[in-house]
């Protein structure tokens, strides 16, 4: 009898643990396992891969402004290519028409608010290959893209603008020479034309790039400026940058020069940090720096790949402040349009 209780009790105990092992069975069975190993990270099946939100409206916006540029371009091609052009020529570096929107505001302690808008629009005009193409340009860009990362917190207090007529006279892997006419809509109106020389040259761990521009205009006369930079990129992510710059204007009769050295880093796919220290003069009466400026440049993308908004905070020594560090801050929102 004391037997038979025995081999009961054993039994039940088998039955017990046969049923507890298919229950571990199906709780590990409820998880799923991505494959690798070693170093490797677990991933949950829930994981989903990030999406850019994409608003209808502003995107047909955009390509309604894309389309709508490519049409403007056909319609004055009719004007200007069939009535002034017709030569064969060769394709130019940047290629379509494309257009540049901003918004901006500068604040300087102590002062007002300054808000002001710019647009630079760039039509390529059709059966040229591209190397013709009309400009219309506000103050903040026009001529001084070369500057900008140098003179990022200018005071633009009133914004005029320019159309002019580009013509790409040389393109190489190494060359672009340009030709630029045409007029600045001042009181008196201001017409204008501009040589331009660009030399890139690459290197084994850097490149340089030197731009040389002459410039007449009927209102300030002949002028001269010369632009050296040179990047040498530091890793995957990060850019060191050193330029500088002097220009002359025949009536003014002095130089006016410029350095700056400025670190890039690339933060993630849609977010730039740059820190830069910059120091502009003069040799009016005798060569001497007369501006100092520090600080930094983050622009995000914030929709897209064509809206972006930027921040620029700057401590800035000058001799017309009498040299006391003054606090700069800029905001400027950008739409870039094309395609």
């Amino acid at each position: 009898m004391k037997r038979f209780s025995l081999y009961l009790s054993m039994l039940c105990l088998l039955l017990s643990s046969d049923s507890l092992l298919a229950a571990q069975k199906r709780s590990f069975s409820a998880f799923e396992y991505s494959e690798g190993g070693g170093s490797e990270d677990m991933q949950s099946s829930t994981e989903r891969p990030e999406n850019d939100i994409k608003i209808t409206l502003i995107d047909d916006t955009h390509d309604w402004l894309s389309d709508y540029l490519d049409g403007v371009s056909y319609n004055v091609d009719g004007f200007f290519v069939d009535t002034f052009f017709g030569d064969d020529v060769i394709d130019d570096d940047i290629s379509g028409s494309r257009a540049k929107l901003s918004f901006f505001t500068r604040r300087e302690i102590g002062r007002s608010v300054i808000y002001n808008y710019g647009i630079n629009v760039r039509l390529v005009l059709p059966n040229t290959d591209e190397r013709f193409s009309l400009l219309v340009e506000s103050s903040d860009d026009d001529d001084k893209s070369d500057e900008r990362t140098v003179n990022t917190t200018d005071k633009i207090e009133k914004v005029e603008y320019s159309t002019a007529l580009r013509y790409i006279l040389k393109v190489t892997e190494n060359w672009k020479i340009s030709f630029d006419n045409g007029v600045r809509w001042n009181i008196p109106v201001d017409l204008f034309s501009r040589l331009r020389f660009r030399r890139l040259d690459y290197y084994e761990n850097f490149n340089t790039r030197i731009t040389q521009k002459f410039e007449w205009s009927a209102n300030n006369g002949y002028e001269e400026s010369t632009r050296f930079q040179i990047n040498k990129p530091l890793n995957i992510d990060r850019l060191m940058r050193f330029e500088t710059g002097a220009k002359y204007q025949l009536d003014k009769g002095y130089f006016e020069f410029d350095y700056a050295f400025t670190l890039y880093h690339e933060l993630n796919r849609k977010e730039v940090l740059a820190y830069y220290l910059r120091a502009g003069g003069q040799d009016h009466d005798n060569m001497s720096f007369n501006n100092y400026g520090i600080g930094f440049r983050y622009r995000r993308m914030v929709y897209q790949d064509w809206v972006f908004v930027e921040v620029t905070p700057e401590l800035e020594t000058a001799n017309h402040n009498y040299y006391d560090p003054t606090p700069i801050i800029m905001f400027r929102f950008e739409a870039l349009v094309g395609n």
